[in-house]
């Protein structure tokens, strides 16, 4: 049984080696290393105080100018602190970015409670909501967000709170 091993690798030993030929050549490469883009939240999407009405109810919040427009229903927008959610995006100078929001719509449960209420149609700054932008020469460039919030009918009064996540990538 050695005897097989031994010329097995004794056979591979003999190859002759003089027989490959290597030619010169050459080749390039390239990367680019950046560093990757931020985003720091500066401000909460706030819809502020109501009072729960009869009927299914909409609001939305105006990522602009943070205003809450009544779209239907009978609960009452009683004011309070209203305020669309607001980030800084820092990444490389002049670059372009692109922020989404990970999902379409959340639920906002009451504090102490099972009970809920939708926030959805999430919607960017900017007029027409675009989500692509131009990072300054300094490297931000600032987002709001607003969306629309449905009250149920009768809804059980108290403070609800979610959360929804953000992306941002280079494009």
């Amino acid at each position: 049984m050695r005897h097989g091993l031994w010329l097995s690798f004794s056979a591979a030993a003999c190859f002759p080696l003089a027989a490959v030929h290597a030619a010169p050549g050459s080749g390039q490469t390239q990367t680019i290393v950046s560093k990757g883009v931020n985003i720091s939240k500066t401000s909460d999407l706030r819809f502020g105080n109501f009072a729960a009405g009869t009927s299914l109810s909409r609001f939305s919040m105006d990522p602009d100018s943070g205003a809450i427009v009544q779209l239907s229903g009978d609960a009452v927008s009683l004011g309070g602190t209203q305020t669309a959610a607001s980030f800084i995006a820092y990444g490389r100078p002049l670059e372009t970015v692109r922020m989404t929001v990970s999902q379409n719509q959340i639920d906002l449960t009451r504090v102490n409670g099972t009970e809920k209420m939708r926030v959805d149609q999430f919607r960017f700054d900017g007029g027409n909501g675009t989500r692509n932008r131009t990072l300054s020469a300094s490297g931000s460039v600032a987002y709001k967000l607003g969306g629309r919030l449905t009250i149920n009918p009768n809804q059980t009064g108290g403070a609800y709170i979610g959360s929804f996540n953000i992306n941002i990538d280079y494009q």
